[in-house]
């Protein structure tokens, strides 16, 4: 169990606290001692106290190079946990180096559990996303789908991006083009009739439709909606680190 802080070591993790909720990152030790007005090894030093007082941990390496980890979040329902980079995605949003480590970071959440969390990083502008390179996507491989939601989604063996649309009426129903026009109320959606997801990729449009179409027939994958127990992982959100 942690114990008691000082008034000077609660303003040190608080600091710490609003900095990784504000930018999805750990401060660099030069950052904590500038905004203190202290030297590094001072800094270094508060570090050392409040982790041996069970509240954060904090090592460098050679992915990440230094990092802080918060422990908990005191008086709070949200937690600071680490997650794992293990892949990237391209510029049709198909997902390669997965699920390979490239890195970590800190994030906030609630009500995630922390080994079902995982990131990708954006390698390529994805315009029909919003999506930028750097963005780190995050997602919970726990979290249900919705009509909405951005997934990681098969075509054959081959992992993307797609963008769930709705639901089919049941396990018969299998036209995409109707669930995405005139997707079904909720109040009619019933899971337990087999229904199953309509869907398309997230990058998907008029210039890369034919990529796509050629993906499926060499992976002999047939354009259709999607069983639920396909769907690899859910996004909880995108996290854009601004630089200036």
């Amino acid at each position: 169990m942690p114990h008691a802080l000082s008034k000077k070591q609660k303003q040190y993790l608080e600091f710490i606290r609003n900095y990784i909720k504000d930018n999805e990152c750990s401060p660099r030790l030069e950052e904590i001692a500038k905004n203190f007005g202290i030297t590094s090894p001072t800094a270094h030093r508060m570090l050392e106290v409040l982790q041996s007082k069970g509240f954060l941990y904090f090592a460098r390496d050679s992915i990440s190079g230094f990092y802080i980890r918060l422990i908990e979040r005191a008086g709070s329902s949200e937690t600071v946990m680490e997650v794992p980079m293990t892949g990237r995605v391209n510029e049709i949003g198909e997902l390669y180096d997965f699920p390979k480590k490239i890195g970590h970071f800190a994030s906030v959440f609630s009500g995630a559990a922390p080994q079902s969390v995982f990131a990708l990083s954006v390698s390529f502008d994805l315009p029909q996303a919003n999506m930028i390179v750097g963005d780190l996507i995050i997602f919970d491989l726990d979290k249900k789908p919705q009509a909405g939601d951005i997934c990681i989604g098969p075509i054959g063996e081959r992992l993307f991006l797609i963008q769930i649309a709705g639901r089919t009426i049941d396990k018969r129903f299998h036209s995409i083009e109707t669930a995405i026009w005139y997707p079904i109320p909720e109040d009619l959606t019933d899971p337990e009739m087999g229904q199953l997801f309509n869907w398309y990729p997230l990058a998907y449009e008029e210039d890369t439709h034919d990529r796509y179409i050629s993906i499926a027939e060499s992976q002999d994958f047939p354009i259709g909606p999607l069983h639920p127990d396909l769907i690899v992982a859910t996004a909880l959100r995108l996290s854009r680190i601004l630089t200036f």
